[in-house]
Order: structure tokens, then C-alpha cells, then sequence
């Protein structure tokens, strides 16, 4: 069995990655693991497939990344596909639609290859690294009911009313306006494709089909940068309607202080492919445990945090 377990475990941990010292790191067998990225063009699953590559010669491990440049489930279970045939020892992915990938990822698991799932919680997975999509749903809610006086007429935008996390989310918001926030309604649920350019549409027709509509709640991320632009040319003022957005993009951090997004909530799993806090181990750490037939948590909540003007990082 391969194994620089000792090596990782008594190495130094620093807030992006596990530091090897030279002579632990030359000792160290290479592992084959791939990250069959769903989106690695965009920028924060760019900067996660970024950091799994910057940090493949101190670990010890080749690193091979993948992904389609839209979502495409077909194209991800090929790229697995791939993997299998290149005799992985791990792959790391987010299966958007866990039944459509149980197969390929049971034969990879056939073949003795470590699956993790990092943003898409998949029970078939060896383990899962991810946001709780209940929780996130319904600290939403309260965030939106708190921002509004509990008074909200509220947009949803996400990818498409299937996509399995986004479904819990919104599933996890629903059940708590019902329990604890009457004056909070839901307006509409929009599908964008994960697409800025259909996102700017949609918030055009939005803004036009619900003139009562005060907050717009956005769940994937190609669609905050949109809104300043999709906004004004709809006649709205920074502030006339609130929004909650996803991730911690240039783009939507910059509408931030110029006020066209109330807020976002960052999560961390695009940090958390390696070690850091509040996650602890990361991904790639429990990978290779994982070879090393050390059992993981089958999920492991990496959390959110709300940014605002208030807390804006540099």
C-alpha cells in the first residue's frame, strides 16, 4: 500500500495547504489524483483547482485537473472515465446529480480509487466535503427576514430547480419561513443554466413580473456579477432591492460596496480542498488517508460566512 501517512501527519499545517520538509517531501510516493472539477473556468472553482495544483509537489501527490466550460454531467463522468483508465488512486469531484454518476463512481470504488465529493454531498462518495444545504438554506432565511424587518416578497435565482444541493437549499429556506417567518414570501424560482448572461435576463423579467418583489436570493455563482448592470437597466437604484448572493467573486464583493448586493455567503469548501479553518483536514489530506485505509467522516460541513460592507476582506 502507498504511504507517506507519517510524512503528512507530522508535517507543519499552514492555512492553504500541508508544508513538507524537503527530505519528507522527496521520500514521499506519488499519488495519482484527479479533480474532475465541474466548472474550473470560474473563478472560485478556478482558485480550488488552483490550490489542488500548487500544492501537488509538497504533498506528494500528480495532480491532474479536469472539467467541462459549462455544466455537463455526461462530459464530468467521462472525464472520470479518464481517471479510472489512468489508474487514479483518488478523484476528487462534485456529482451534481448523484444518481446520474452512482455508476461510474461504483466502478471507480470497484477499482480500489478513493472518491471525494466536495460541494455536492453524494452518500456513494467515500466521503463528502460541503456546505449543509438545509443550514445554508436556513440561514438565509433568517439573514433575509432579518435585513427586511421580516417583511419579503423574494426571488430565487439558482441553476435550475434540480440541481440536488440547490433543491436542499431551497427546500431547508422554505421550511423555515414556514416555521418562523410569515411576512417572508417566496415571489419566484428562476433557473439560469449557471450562465451571467441568462442570469442578467432573468433578473430583467423578475424585477418586470414582480413589481412587489424587495429581495432577490441567489444560490449559484455566475449570477451576482450580473446584478448591477441587469438592475440599473431595469431602473432600480443601488439598495431598492436587497440581495443575498453566493461566493466571495471580484465581481460581487465590488456590487458589495457599491451597494448593489446586500451580502454574500462565502463558502468555504473552494478553500477546503486543503487544510485551513475552520474545516481542519482538507480534501486532499483525507484522500490520502483514505488510501491509506484511514475511514473519514462520510460528511464533513466546511461552513459559510456572511460578507457585507461591514466585513468586506481587502
Amino acid at each position: 500500500m502507498k504511504s507517506q501517512l507519517i510524512g503528512l501527519l507530522s508535517a507543519g499545517l499552514v492555512a492553504f495547504g500541508v508544508v513538507l520538509s524537503p527530505m519528507a517531501a522527496q521520500a514521499a510516493e506519488e499519488y495519482n489524483i484527479w479533480y474532475v472539477n465541474p466548472v474550473p473556468n470560474t473563478p472560485d472553482w478556478g482558485r480550488s483547482a488552483r490550490l489542488f495544483e500548487e500544492a501537488a509537489d509538497e504533498m506528494g501527490y500528480r495532480a491532474t485537473v479536469t472539467g467541462p466550460n459549462g455544466i455537463d454531467i455526461p462530459a464530468m463522468i467521462s472525464q472520470i472515465e479518464q481517471a479510472i483508465a489512468d489508474d487514479a488512486d483518488g478523484i476528487i469531484t462534485c456529482p451534481l446529480d448523484p444518481a446520474a454518476f452512482k455508476a461510474v463512481i461504483d466502478e471507480a470504488k470497484s477499482k480500489g480509487i478513493i472518491v471525494a465529493s466536495v460541494a455536492c454531498v453524494d452518500d456513494n462518495a467515500h466521503f463528502s466535503m460541503a456546505t449543509g444545504n438545509e443550514e445554508y438554506g436556513r440561514m438565509s432565511a433568517d439573514i433575509i427576514a432579518e435585513q427586511t424587518g421580516g417583511q419579503a416578497c423574494v426571488g430565487i435565482l439558482s441553476t435550475d430547480q434540480t440541481v440536488p444541493n440547490q433543491v436542499l437549499i431551497v427546500n431547508g429556506f422554505r421550511a423555515q419561513i414556514a416555521e418562523k417567518y410569515p411576512g417572508v414570501k417566496e415571489c419566484t424560482w428562476e433557473g439560469d443554466n449557471s450562465d451571467a448572461g441568462i442570469a442578467a435576463q432573468k433578473f430583467g423579467a423578475m424585477i418586470a413580473a414582480y413589481p412587489e418583489m424587495n429581495y432577490v436570493w441567489i444560490i449559484e455563482g455566475a449570477a451576482p456579477g450580473a446584478v448591477p448592470s441587469a438592475f440599473r437597466e431595469a431602473g432600480k437604484k443601488p439598495g431598492d432591492i436587497k440581495v443575498l448572493a453566493i461566493d466571495a467573486q471580484a465581481a460581487t464583493l465590488q456590487a458589495i460596496r457599491d451597494g448593489w448586493i446586500t451580502g454574500t455567503l462565502n463558502q468555504n469548501f473552494f478553500d477546503a480542498v486543503l487544510d485551513g479553518e475552520p474545516w481542519g483536514k482538507g480534501t486532499v489530506t483525507r484522500v490520502i488517508e483514505a488510501i491509506n485505509g484511514i475511514e473519514q467522516p462520510k460528511f464533513i460541513d466546511t461552513g459559510v460566512h456572511l460578507i457585507t460592507k461591514d466585513n468586506l476582506p481587502e
